[in-house]
């Protein structure tokens, strides 16, 4: 059924000849129209309703309509229409009896169940049931014949613009001249076109390009393709076109498959990269495997590599991702390595097999409870080999954790976690190692906590002001158990312990570390050494007050235990002591009590400066009492006493049942010490440079904070003072930041005369003051000044900017990915940023020589035009007296395509060779939307 609906007054003009009824004069056609009910005034205001089996002058389908609203049509033609065509026309509509013929002038529009079609000029016919539409030539433009209002036909959701189109509603067929349409983040242009029931396309003279350009930059041409239904394009032989320039190379048929809209992609091969890597392994084939768009919520690809030398490797990466509720990916790589030496392939040397796990897993919380994971555990020499990032090629430490939190009601709490921490080593001198890394350290624990939130017991029902209602008490219990392959044997000679023991730990052990390979065949000597502790407090906090009226102290109370799964048992035979280790728990604790006080005060120095008003300094001193009694006591259990005859005098020692002997064993002594900090900071009061600011001063910090601090042992025997530290930290100006620390010993160093050359010395019991070693031993001093500079109209904190051209394919996801990696992409919007770093570091333990760190860092980038940036990252080390990691990278912004070339001159490493790499690539869409390049590292890439 057609019916035509009122769109508004238009004018009668740009009316294209295509058909004989356009031609009749007005006369000869009123007659028809007035019999029909059709427009007479070609102002588009009168509607009609024809059935398409009927001719336009049989008036009795508009009297039943009318009449009898509840007839029902028993011999409906199996032929008639399923649905209404409605259609609209801003110009004109001009209905032909003769030839059954509609035509639709100016912002014509046909509407048919799903089907949408919008051009300059539409005719239908309802003898054929056909539409066909055409665009107009501008009648304001006379001399280039351009045309406006090109058909846009929609089928559901997929669109498609063309220059002429005839479309058939009861076959779905059409013919099509010109077609260009959106798949994924491809588009598809063709001259002729025919599209058959099933919604496939048949296409001459086609291209298929990335670029939405109306020009592309580049287009794969093909005498012929098929595009089926939303699935794939299916090419013939085609040749790829760059810049108008067709490539010699051609190949005889092609496949390109259309990512599905709720899938991350859709699965396929990954052809592999190629070249010579320096770092000996030879010529390679790298990153080519299969790619599995699994669902909407989870991708993986399995990828491996192969060098000329006989190095190997695999790898299997995923991502997943829930909206509103969680996303990570996961990858697990393994590379067996060989050297490109016969010599050392012959004798076995240079072969490596390194490996990598990285797992992260970030949640959005929900409920009570949260599980979040960020692993990222590798060999020693994973990092030196395979990684190409800079900040993890460079970093010598590894650290991973998976957690668990849940809250019960209002009050409980529980978690609980897995923990691994790694120390790659250092570099191994000798030669035949190829400058990889030895005696990395692994640890592995495990930890878990519940606790009840501090409540006040006077208070439950609601407090009113008295003072001991602020009263407040908890619980909190945690355990660990720790596993490593760094093994320390302590010292049990009785030169350090005072006396002698049975079971005596081999000299040439004591107090050194032995670093066993982290595996299965070492892991019962690793269990010896591993070790659960369990651990309780009871938090409380008892109310505070003021004396003098600005004067805050706070008495404390607190109680904490251990608890063990084993104890130590201490017998004496022949004047030495044998230990035995009970497989028995038991629990040790201990509490203590004290106060604390402290005030704030200022002084504030005036000036008679241009815009200087003052200076203010604030002072913030604290002091603290704390006492811990003696648990040494038979009472407590916690110790044992064994008395010893040693050199002929009786002594008597306490032994920890549960601790056992060597140090770092608590000797359960009472104690009471005093801790005493002094914070201070500096700020200026300025005018304001306007005379209509809101405020007429304004505050500037000139010292964010300096601080020293300590404590003081009232009952140690000796050494009861501790080290001095302090700190500070400032903003000098607006982008100058200045950290600085330093750690001072107030006790002074005795050299050993048997020891010759740089020696620690013996720490005494006298000051160092007193002994003309200065007012302290500096022990450790550093400080990093950082700046960064950019232009004020510049921010890279911006939101990202909504796709260009409404692209579907470009997701919230996409979007929130990018904008919280921006340092993985380059934006060419920013004009330019330095930023500047320098580190000086000391490090001077007794008399022994001191260690400097120095070093500079520089990173920045250029735009030399708005598609054109260089990126710099260099630096000097003045301690090596060497140039640091330094790197010169190009980006070039072509629109669809990404050009990088990267080179560093200086590696900083004899296992990283100084390369070059030259980068040209098809961007995809969402990246050419957001104006932004997507990062290529200047190292060669190893891994996946």
């Amino acid at each position: 059924m057609y019916s035509n609906a009122q769109r508004g007054p238009g004018k009668n003009q740009g009316k294209p000849n295509v058909t004989t009824s356009a031609k009749q004069t007005a006369d000869s056609l009123l007659a028809v129209k007035k019999q029909s009910g059709a427009d007479t005034t070609g102002a588009g205001k009168n509607a009609t309703s024809i059935n398409g089996a009927v001719t336009p002058g049989d008036t009795s389908l508009t009297n039943r309509g009318l009449t009898d609203s509840t007839a029902v049509d028993s011999l409906s033609n199996p032929d008639d229409l399923q649905n209404a065509v409605q259609y609209t026309a801003e110009d004109s509509t001009i209905m032909d009896a003769v030839l059954k013929q509609v035509h639709l002038y100016g912002n014509a529009e046909v509407t048919y169940g799903t089907i949408n079609l919008k051009a300059a000029y539409i005719r239908l016919n309802w003898v054929t049931n056909e539409v066909y539409a055409i665009g107009t030539t501008d009648p304001a433009d006379s001399t280039s014949k351009k045309t406006i209002g090109d058909p846009v036909f929609q089928d559901g959701p997929e669109t498609y613009n063309t220059k002429e189109i005839r479309y058939n509603f009861k076959s779905k067929k059409a013919l099509i001249q010109g077609i260009v349409t959106q798949e994924g983040d491809g588009n598809i242009r063709g001259e002729k076109v025919k599209k058959d029931a099933e919604g496939n396309f048949y296409i001459r003279h086609s291209m298929y390009t990335t670029c939405n350009l109306t020009h592309p930059h580049y287009y794969i041409n093909a005498p012929k393709i098929k595009m089926v239904n939303k699935k794939q394009v299916i090419s013939g032989p085609f040749n790829l076109v760059i810049s108008d320039v067709p490539l010699p190379i051609a190949l005889p048929f092609g496949f390109f498959p259309f990512p599905k809209k709720k899938e991350n992609g859709t699965s396929g091969i990954l052809f592999p990269t190629y070249g010579e890597e320096p770092n000996g392994r030879g010529f390679y084939l790298r990153e080519g495997g299969y790619y599995f768009a699994i669902s909407e919520y989870i991708n993986a690809s399995v990828t491996g590599q192969i060098y000329s030398t006989g190095s190997w490797g695999l790898g299997v990466a995923s991502t997943y991702s829930r909206r509103y509720q969680y996303n990570g990916n996961l990858a697990l790589r393994f590379n067996k390595n060989k050297s490109s030496d016969e010599v050392d392939r012959d004798l076995g040397r240079g072969q490596t097999n390194d490996f990598s796990i990285v797992w992260s897993h970030a949640p959005r919380p929900r409920g009570n409870s949260q599980f979040s994971a960020n692993v990222n555990v590798s060999s020693n020499s994973y990092n030196q080999l395979q990684e190409f990032e800079t900040n993890k090629y460079i970093s010598n430490v590894a650290s991973s954790s998976v957690q668990y939190n849940r809250t019960f009601g209002q009050f409980m709490r529980a978690a609980g976690s897995l923990r691994v921490n790694q120390n790659f080593g250092q570099v191994d001198p000798d030669p035949a190692s190829n400058g990889r890394k030895k005696d990395g350290k692994t640890n592995v624990s495990t930890d878990f906590s519940f606790g009840v939130n501090q409540i006040a017991p006077f208070a439950l029902k609601g407090g009113r002001g008295r003072w001991y209602e602020s009263f407040r008490l908890g619980l909190d219990f945690s355990g660990n158990y720790a596993l490593t392959n760094s093994l320390t044997a302590i010292d049990t000679s009785s030169s350090s312990l005072g006396f002698s023991i049975i079971n005596e730990v081999d000299p040439a052990r004591a107090n050194k570390t032995k670093i066993v390979a982290f595996n299965m065949a070492n892991l019962p000597e690793m269990l010896k050494d591993a070790q659960f502790t369990g651990r309780y407090s009871l938090p409380i906090s008892l109310p505070n007050f003021k004396v003098l009226r600005f004067v805050n102290v706070t008495p404390s109370l607190s109680l904490q235990g251990e608890v063990f799964t084993k104890q130590y048992a201490y017998s004496v035979e022949r004047n030495q002591v044998r230990i035995d280790t009970l497989r028995q728990a038991g629990t040790e604790y201990s509490y203590n009590f004290g106060a604390g006080v402290n005030t704030r005060f200022y002084g504030t120095f005036f000036v008679k400066g241009k815009r200087l008003e003052a200076i203010r300094h604030t002072v913030i001193p604290s002091l603290s009492f704390t006492y811990t009694p003696d648990f040494t006591g038979d009472a407590f259990g916690f110790y044992q006493k064994v008395n010893i005859k040693n050199r002929g005098l009786d002594r008597e020692f306490s032994l920890s049942r549960f601790r056992g002997i060597g140090t770092g064993v608590s000797n359960g002594r009472a104690s009471s010490v005093i801790s005493f900090s002094l914070n201070n900071s500096f700020e200026m009061k300025l005018k304001t440079k306007s005379d209509t600011a809101a405020q007429q001063f304004e505050k500037v910090s000139l010292l964010d904070n300096l601080s020293l601090g300590g404590n003081y042992n009232l009952l140690a025997d000796s050494l009861n003072l501790s080290n001095i530290t302090v700190n500070a930290n400032a903003r000098i100006g607006k982008n100058l930041n200045l950290n600085f620390n330093m750690n001072l010993d107030p006790y002074a160093y005795e050299a050993n005369p048997r020891v010759l050359g740089n020696q620690v010395g013996t720490r005494v019991n006298k000051y160092a003051i007193t002994q003309g070693q200065g007012l302290a031993n500096l022990q450790n001093l550093g400080f990093t000044l950082g700046t960064s500079f950019a232009p004020k109209s510049s921010d890279k904190t911006k939101p990202v900017p909504p796709a260009a051209n409404g692209n579907p394919t470009v997701t919230e996801e996409q979007r929130e990915f990018i904008a919280q990696n921006p340092e993985l992409y380059v934006d060419f919007n920013i004009p330019w940023n330095v930023s500047l770093n320098y580190n000086f570091g000391l490090t001077k333990s007794g008399l022994s020589n001191a260690q400097l760190i120095q070093a500079i860092q520089v990173t920045g980038d250029l735009s030399l035009s708005k598609n054109f940036k260089v990126s710099v990252n260099s630096g000097f080390d003045f301690t090596a007296f060497e140039p640091t990691i330094t790197s010169l990278t190009l980006y070039r912004d072509l629109h669809c395509w990404d050009m990088s070339f990267s080179w560093t001159p200086f590696a900083g490493s004899a296992s990283r060779v100084s390369n070059y790499n030259f980068t040209l690539k098809v961007k995809s869409a969402i990246l050419q939307d957001l104006k932004v390049t997507r990062r290529r590292s200047f190292y060669d890439r190893s891994a996946y």
